[in-house]
């Protein structure tokens, strides 16, 4: 436990020094590996397809807010569906124009959340999203992951579709019923996409059982969320996937529930570690109300510390003591 605690305190005082420098990192890798996974999931042969621009857009990313990062993503997407197909062009910037334009109105400060849930889906572990957001975050996390959902999704969907459809100088000869016939397809598969609505479905419902949760008044509360997220997602994905008789990939669910785990619990050692073995229950009053407290001390890295919690407690009692406040400690 101390080398959690150790390190919890390193990155305090490294990123109390340097953290423009680790925000602006950690928005170039994402932003490199966004891009990277766009141009391979859809194919195209666009200028966004190049690594040293993929570099270049990241590292302008690195500077700006975690937002334009989504709106390059979204212009990335366009010029790939542009390159595949009309038909690509056509439903694939549709679904993703009106999928910007929701988060912007509704959740434009949950880019982080958004951007994380297309990362986990694109790496199999989508569950590390609702459970971390559910511990640290707001309500309207649950926006910003049902935007990334639906953005992941239609860049699936319409990834594989369009490398079956004609390119765009193909599709300038052929007749116009071959186009059209081409939107509905993709239309139709797009809006039969149970995997997304399930997947929509399990990752809201882990989000809110993690949330509620954690903010309930009993020991070892984060534990909890994150126990009950765990199973929740273990439950829903697998009850989901034979009811609707998709195609189970069991290991990498299983394993992607366990990633999700253990990046939760580090997050709870690393911002939420209380000491429940010295619960402190406190009695005081003021003109109006008496007030009963119960109080939880974080756990503190070595033994120096916890004498100077010691002390504070001990100065704390005298200061209640003389006051004239009756104060039952446990």
């Amino acid at each position: 436990m101390k080398g959690i605690y150790n390190i919890r305190t390193l990155f305090e005082k490294y990123y109390s020094e340097y953290g423009n420098y680790i925000d602006a990192a950690a928005k170039f890798v994402t932003a490199l590996i966004l891009f990277m996974q766009i141009n391979g999931r859809i194919g195209g042969k666009s200028i966004f397809g190049n690594i040293f621009v993929e570099l270049i857009l990241a590292l302008v990313c690195a500077i700006l807010p975690p937002n334009v990062m989504i709106v390059l993503a979204f212009v990335a997407a366009l010029l790939q569906f542009a390159s595949a197909s009309i038909a690509s062009l056509a439903v694939g910037g549709g679904v993703l124009l009106a999928v910007l334009l929701l988060y912007f109105a509704f959740a434009s400060r949950q880019a982080w959340a958004m951007l994380l849930t297309i990362l986990g889906l694109f790496f199999h572990v989508p569950c590390i999203v609702p459970i971390s957001f559910g511990l640290m975050g707001s309500t309207m996390s649950a926006a910003g992951m049902a935007a990334g959902t639906v953005f992941y999704y239609t860049l699936l969907t319409i990834g594989k579709l369009g490398g079956a459809s004609v390119d765009l100088a193909m599709a300038k000869q052929s007749t116009a019923e071959k186009i059209l016939a081409e939107l509905q397809t993709m239309i139709d598969t797009l809006l039969g996409e149970q995997e997304m609505i399930l997947m929509l479905v399990v990752l809201l419902a882990v989000f809110a059982v993690v949330f509620l949760a954690r903010r309930m008044a009993m020991k070892h509360a984060w534990k909890v969320a994150i126990a009950a997220g765990t199973v929740i997602y273990l439950v829903l994905m697998m009850a989901g996937y034979m009811m609707l008789h998709l195609e189970i990939g069991i290991l990498w669910i299983l394993i992607g529930t366990l990633i999700s785990a253990a990046v939760a619990f580090l997050l709870e050692q690393l911002f939420f570690n209380l000491d429940y073995r010295k619960i402190e229950n406190l009695q005081f009053e003021d003109n109006d109300y008496y007030y009963y407290v119960e109080a939880v001390p974080k756990r503190y890295r070595n033994d120096e510390d916890s004498q100077e919690m010691e002390a504070g407690r001990i100065d704390r009692k005298g200061r209640e003591h003389h006051d004239g406040h009756e104060t039952i400690h446990s």
